[in-house]
């Protein structure tokens, strides 16, 4: 953190948060607590977080984004799903924001792909023995062919 005294009357503080962004505190006060002005602005950047997440409507954690567009250096714009209710909205939100997003999104993507597969394997396991104990006491004839 970085402590400038411009005036008499106020100072500025700049704090460096953990992503590289650059937050400038004006301070009208030298006896306010700019700990607990940082704690409230990162509690209110993680509730935006989650917010962005979750829909609306059914409050579904699920949400996430199917398309997205660069509106200018700054912002993008990213329409985001629901799979639950089907509800669709558009945000407009910085760039790490919409990186966060998709890597939320890969996540989600391969533990669904890795279920799946598990699923998979479990099914067909389950298949082989039921066949194999099935020939184990002749239960399947030539005419199942």
């Amino acid at each position: 953190m970085l402590h400038y005294k411009d005036s008499k009357e106020y100072f500025i503080q700049r704090v460096i948060l953990a992503q590289g962004q650059v937050i400038d505190l004006v301070c009208f006060n030298e006896n306010e607590s700019v700990d607990s002005v940082i704690e409230e602005i990162m509690t209110e950047l993680q509730r935006k977080k989650i917010e962005l997440q979750t829909c609306p409507l059914c409050k579904s954690s699920l949400v996430y984004p199917v398309e997205r567009y660069q509106m200018n250096d700054m912002e993008w714009k990213v329409l985001m799903l629901c799979p639950n209710c089907l509800c669709k909205r558009e945000l407009v939100v910085d760039r790490e924001t919409v990186r966060e997003l998709l890597k939320n999104a890969r996540l989600g993507r391969e533990s669904i792909m890795k279920e799946l597969d598990n699923m998979q394997k479990k099914n067909m396991e389950e298949e082989a023995d039921k066949f194999i104990t099935a020939l184990q006491k002749d239960h399947i004839l030539p005419i199942d062919f």
